[in-house]
């Protein structure tokens, strides 16, 4: 990473790092010539033949002239990078600007804001799209996009973490290799599995970020749509007016439409998508009447004006670097759990910033941890329900999280792709962070704390060792994509759930595949070992959950009571129970002996994304998209 006051070419002078990914960088610079704020792009490549296609792409990106997108105005190479330096937009993306807000824009505003950023982005695509080559963005999404002074919205490329060029492609840079250059909430079917680049891809990711900037909530993916399909079951895509009756239904149909599975089902141009929005606007009288004003938080609560709109912003609660986790002093989480509490009782409720991701409790029980959309991680106090620190380091949603045995870790993994880890006993708020070459997606430290694994978006588990709380020598293991990792009791077998529907157990200590389970006719989405070893619970893409007899790969019996798939599974301590969380938005709890079903826990206003016992087995955690994290009585 470049240094700040390092100056590049006689001309450009670092300032700062804005964002990174496996595959450059980008940073705020100085033009020293025009005396101008630029935002530089690095880009690292090696091969010949990419470094030419980058090239050539530089050069139709700098041709490009649209108010909604920021000018490239010179490439260059110097040491082992390539740049690009392109137009500097302050401020915070949309998905920042979301966090900020609660999660969810005013519904009395969001609407105009959003009709007005569709019209200006929809022009853009058609802009683009009807290049001599085509140019395709392949990413839209709240992150890349930001509001210039003016309160015009303007689309950005700096996601560098999805491993490719740059993010606005072309037809040409796509005919060496495939690339995946997505983010899987807002990505098509066809992109997630491949397929050459389509005006209707980016005519889906825009109509899934409008979706997500219009209800608050972000659509469920491609994938997990497709699932419920192949299942017949229904379309897992809630109507617009679920989450904003103030939608006119002919907008929201719009939208709906350009989320369609199959390419033909949507609009087939930007062009007839902007028409069709801008009649649909006409008929509701519907009007932008000024441009959005957005403010960022400041110290009190605050009008911010730009134009004639006007937004009241709330004080948001202090955002702290993490102190040592002793600091905290809280009695462990025994003390929420009086005796005569029944099962499945709810004892308190937690409140997120938004869609919660991953949950995870400290081996003391004292402390949650909370990764959500908001790239941020929350350290909330079991005890009190206070949220004690937010840890910030990550660029995208943060995916996973997991202590280590000994309390004394925290690894997280992002979209960003990076790995970051946390001393909790010492004042340095980074340990180590490590790059990709895809997503992290899920973590899971060995029980005896001397291994981290890691999977994700990629074609490989990642297995660090751990020495003195410091990753060192990596070992890998071949795979497909992988959601959920689990070490068995005495670290020496690993499995994975995969999305080519197997489950995938490795013999650590000799590095070898064990065996392949094939049961589940789509992706696994969650794997667990019972405490004794010998049992191993997956789930995914259907309702059923599948038990196995590790040592001889046996299914010994299916557990069937969800009516949607199955994102989380864990066991309780002692191996009795088990628990479920699923996209039905319900947490279930088994006997883990026989299989019966126990209980059945309120719903939560969305898909549930994680479940976790506490180490005394008594409280169970789930976490949910609808920003929730509930503590309930399991035993």
């Amino acid at each position: 990473m470049l240094k700040p006051n390092t100056l590049l070419q006689n001309r450009y002078r670092i300032l700062r790092l804005i964002g990174r990914g496996g595959m450059g960088a980008v940073y705020k610079a100085i033009d020293t010539r025009l005396q101008c704020t630029v935002a530089l792009k690095e880009i690292l490549l090696h091969e010949p033949h990419l470094r030419h296609a980058f090239e050539q792409e530089a050069k139709l990106l700098a041709r490009l002239r649209h108010t909604a997108l920021p000018k490239v105005s010179d490439h260059f190479r110097e040491g082992d990078g390539q740049f690009l330096v392109m137009e500097y937009i302050p401020g915070d993306d949309l998905a920042a600007l979301l966090s900020r807000n609660g999660g969810k824009f005013p519904a009395t505003d969001v609407l105009e804001w959003v009709l007005l950023w569709s019209d200006q982005l929809l022009d853009a695509l058609d802009y683009l799209h009807n290049q001599s080559p085509p140019v395709f963005h392949r990413d839209i999404k709240p992150q890349n996009l930001k509001l210039n002074s003016r309160g015009d919205i303007v689309l950005l490329d700096f996601g560098l973490a999805k491993n490719g060029l740059s993010q606005m492609r072309t037809v040409t840079a796509y005919r060496g290799a495939k690339a995946e250059g997505y983010t899987p909430t807002y990505a098509p079917l066809e992109q997630i599995r491949g397929a050459e680049p389509d005006p209707r891809s980016d005519l889906y990711s825009l109509a899934a970020t409008l979706y997500h900037l219009l209800t608050g909530a972000p659509p469920p993916d491609a994938l997990t749509r497709a699932t419920a399909l192949l299942n017949n079951q229904p379309d897992p895509l809630r109507p617009v007016s679920a989450f904003n009756p103030q939608t006119p239904a002919g907008i929201a149909a719009i939208l709906h439409t350009a989320m369609a599975f199959n390419l033909e089902g949507r609009p087939p141009s930007a062009a007839l998508m902007r028409r069709t929005l801008r009649n649909a606007r006409s008929e509701q009288t519907v009007v932008p009447q000024s441009k959005p004003a957005i403010a960022h938080p400041l110290p009190s609560p605050v009008l911010a004006t730009a134009g004639r709109a006007m937004v009241a912003v709330a004080t948001p609660p202090a955002r702290l670097e993490y102190a040592p986790a002793p600091s905290l002093h809280t009695p462990a989480i025994a003390s929420i759990d009086p005796p005569a509490t029944p099962s499945g009782h709810l004892l308190k409720t937690l409140v997120a910033n938004s869609p919660v991701l991953s949950i995870a409790f400290s081996p003391d029980g004292q402390t949650l941890a909370v990764g959500g959309e908001d790239r941020s991680i929350g350290l909330w106090r079991s005890s009190d329900g206070h949220l004690a620190h937010t840890l910030e380091k990550h660029t995208d949603s943060v995916q996973t999280v997991v202590f280590s045995p000994n309390g004394q870790l925290l690894a997280a993994g992002s979209d960003d792709r990076t790995i970051r880890i946390w001393q909790l006993n010492g004042n340095a708020p980074i340990q180590a962070a490590h790059n990709l070459q895809h997503n992290a997606a899920c973590l899971c430290f060995s029980p005896d704390g001397s291994m981290l694994a890691a999977g994700g978006w990629g074609s490989k588990v990642a297995i660090w060792q751990i020495e003195e709380g410091c990753p060192t020598e990596k070992i890998t293991f071949a795979t497909s994509f992988v959601h959920s990792l689990d070490f068995n009791q005495d670290s020496t077998l690993l499995a994975a759930g995969c999305y080519d529907g197997t489950v995938r157990i490795w013999d650590v200590q000799h590095r070898q595949l064990l065996r392949v389970l094939e049961v589940h006719n789509t992706f696994v989405l969650s794997v667990a070992f019972s405490p004794d070893g010998q049992r191993l619970a997956s789930g995914g893409g259907n309702p059923t959950i599948s038990i196995w007899q590790v040592g001889n790969g046996h299914l010994l019996e299916t557990l069937q009571a969800h009516t949607n798939f199955v994102r989380s599974l864990a066991y309780s301590p002692n191996g009795h129970f088990l628990a479920s969380g699923g996209e039905d938005r319900t947490v279930r709890l088994w006997d883990a002996t026989t299989g019966s079903h126990l209980h059945c826990f309120p719903e939560h206003g969305n898909g549930v994304t994680g479940v976790i016992f506490a180490q005394n087995g008594h409280v169970l955690a789930s976490g949910s998209r609808d920003h929730k994290i509930r503590l309930w009585q399991a035993a």
